[in-house]
């Protein structure tokens, strides 16, 4: 038993000399780590951040590289700055699309030629660049730092070289309208608040612009909105440059998805979006109605159209709305009047989409003077041998004493036709 005892007294002190030492090298191990992290940690710091820049996580990345003094103004400077930047980004909904990356440790720029280059080979979407004025500097007795700020971005280039050119010129004026630069010591607060926001303006400009260019339309339309929404909110007249741009991206949308693909709920939502901020735009008003009138709000659709006569009476577009209306009110002879406008306009272009248009009414309504309409834009605009075919069937269909005016001018087009055959 002894000898057992023996035996079990040696088994625990082996393993609790085994278990001393184990505790002991992770102990060690742990320790090394730690010096190596506390003599390395601006090294490794920079790998990750390094690691960071191949993968950007969103739709659309930015970064940052300033040189600053760290630990004094310019460094508290631009720390704040980036945080009012994020903070911007996190107020108007754009954190999950967009990420903002600092490298102004790992990386400088010294010209817009080595930014680029930088940008291409990352495939940055937007790099903001540029330096603090050194601290401590004054002007009229009072320290103030000024920042450079210069934008590097990616855009897409015809052969002519023009695009770049016209982004240039138009960001260029986008830049004048906010170019204060200036931290005064004893405003700080407010200047940076300032130069912060004008930093978040101008890099969602040139993200939504760009994208633009690119063809991503929607994309670029959820920041214009964003970016537009944030602006109203400030109170801040540059919404005046963003509104053209915005409204381009509305009216694209419209014409693809509203008006060709039929989807008069998208088209009639996005008409509505402008004429929220621009209740007399001529394009919506002009689409407005035809969403309506798809989705069977005639009422609404026809309020739509009467201002539309107000407002922009002669319009080639205007009289093709309301002679349709007319002819739904079986007010022919206000109608004729609306088309014959159209034939003495100056006007060289109507889309065909009016005719299809026309066309699918007749179909539904049996109207004759559908098919008036159809030949006498044809006989102005477009086939000759088109409008005569129409008119002839209008002629065949209709009754000249509850068309007179119409009946009278399709035969009138009908000779004019033939003669010249």
């Amino acid at each position: 038993m002894k000898i057992g005892t023996i035996t079990l007294d040696n088994a625990t002190i082996i393993e609790n000399t085994i278990s001393g030492l184990i505790v002991l090298f992770v102990s060690l191990l742990f320790t090394i780590i730690w010096w190596v992290i506390k003599n390395n940690y601006t090294t490794i710091i920079i790998w990750i951040k390094r690691q960071k820049l191949k993968f950007f996580p969103a739709n659309f990345n930015i970064a940052l590289s300033f040189e600053f003094e760290e630990g004094l103004n310019s460094g508290n400077y631009f720390e704040q700055i980036k945080k009012n930047l994020q903070k911007n980004i996190n107020h108007t909904g754009l954190n999950k699309h967009i990420i903002i990356k600092d490298f102004s440790d790992i990386h400088k720029f010294s010209n817009k030629n080595e930014a680029e280059s930088f940008r291409s080979r990352k495939n940055i979407d937007l790099i903001i660049w540029g330096d603090f004025s050194r601290d401590n500097l004054k002007a009229n007795n009072e320290i103030v730092n000024e920042i450079k700020l210069y934008f590097t971005y990616g855009h897409p280039e015809n052969k002519e070289k023009t695009i770049g050119k016209m982004l240039s010129l138009d960001l260029s004026s986008s830049l004048a309208q906010k170019n204060y630069c200036k931290i005064y010591d004893n405003n700080s607060f407010e200047d940076i608040k300032i130069i912060s926001n004008n930093i978040f303006d101008i890099s969602m400009f040139i993200i939504a612009y760009t994208l633009l260019l690119y063809g991503h339309v929607t994309k670029s339309l959820e920041l214009f909105e964003k970016l537009y929404n944030d602006l109203l909110n400030r109170k801040d007249n540059f919404r005046k440059k963003v509104t053209p741009l915005l409204f381009f991206c509305y009216e694209i949308l419209i014409v693809e998805y509203g008006l060709n693909k039929k989807n008069w709920k998208l088209g009639l939502n996005l008409c509505s979006k402008i004429l929220k901020i621009d209740n007399n735009n001529f394009f919506a008003l002009s689409n407005i109605a035809v969403s309506q009138y798809r989705l069977g709000l005639e009422k609404d659709a026809e309020n739509s159209v009467d201002e539309l006569l107000q407002l922009y009476p002669g319009n080639h577009v205007t009289e093709v709305n309301v002679a349709f209306f007319r002819i739904l009110q079986k007010r022919y002879s206000n109608a004729f009047k609306h088309y014959r406008n159209i034939i003495n306009s100056k006007e060289t272009i109507l889309t065909q989409d009016v005719i299809e248009f026309l066309g699918a009414e007749y179909d539904n309504k049996k109207e004759p003077a559908f098919l008036y309409g159809i030949g006498v834009l044809s006989f102005r605009f477009w086939d000759k041998k088109l409008a005569l075919r129409y008119l002839s069937q209008f002629i065949e269909e209709a009754s000249e004493r509850d068309y007179k005016p119409m009946y009278r001018k399709a035969k009138e087009i009908i000779l004019k036709i033939n003669s010249l055959r």
